[in-house]
């Protein structure tokens, strides 16, 4: 996050100016969220870069930035509630899934496309996979397989008009796209709620 403001900076003053204003404002207030950053730029760097720029309003590149972190940090606290959430549930609330089974697979995948916001599902297992979507369709196997290597368990992604949920299920996966005001906290938590049948039946 850091190099990223630096970087942006770089384009109104000059780098070591850049770096000197960022590390100074960073040492008083060191950041550790998403959140805290957006709060260093508007409360402390801004007031300053104030002083040496000709504008009376932020920079585009800048509000930009604060706008990613912004729903950076309101995705990472839906998602943190839907965990809450799981963790007081426990395991009462665990979904066994046969992804291998074709019929299993289109009927989560039907129930999956009816929660709200959703407008794409993504069911795949070893033998198969089934694939609803409202509009042209999505590949998301290639972020599957990416962010298989790194061992996640669920994942998602803000991206410009959408959000990718991602879940690992043993050696498949589900998926899911929806709109970006959607609430990722419930998208995730209903992904997290399912499990291989094998796991599940032991």
């Amino acid at each position: 996050m850091e190099e990223s403001l630096l970087q942006i900076l770089s384009r109104y003053i000059s780098p070591r100016a850049a770096e000197n204003l960022v590390r100074r404002a960073v040492a008083q207030h060191p950041p550790a969220t998403p959140a805290d950053w957006v709060r260093l730029l508007e409360g402390v760097l801004w007031p300053e870069l104030r002083n040496l720029l000709p504008f009376r309003e932020m920079p585009p590149e800048l509000k930009a930035w604060a706008r990613e972190l912004k729903s950076l940090a309101a995705s990472r606290a839906l998602e943190e509630v839907a965990e809450e959430e799981e963790e007081e549930a426990g395991d009462l609330l665990q979904e066994a899934v046969d992804l291998e089974d074709p019929s299993a697979r289109q009927a989560l995948a039907r129930r999956l496309a009816r929660l709200e916001g959703v407008v794409g599902v993504v069911v795949a297992g070893r033998s198969g996979k089934e694939e609803l979507f409202a509009g042209e369709a999505v590949s998301l196997d290639l972020a599957h397989l990416l962010l298989g290597r790194q061992g996640y368990g669920a994942f998602y992604a803000v991206m410009e008009n959408t959000v990718v949920v991602l879940r690992a299920l043993g050696q498949g996966h589900v998926g899911l796209l929806a709109r970006k005001e959607s609430n990722i906290g419930r998208l995730l938590h209903g992904l997290r709620r399912l499990a291989p049948s094998a796991e599940v039946n032991g």
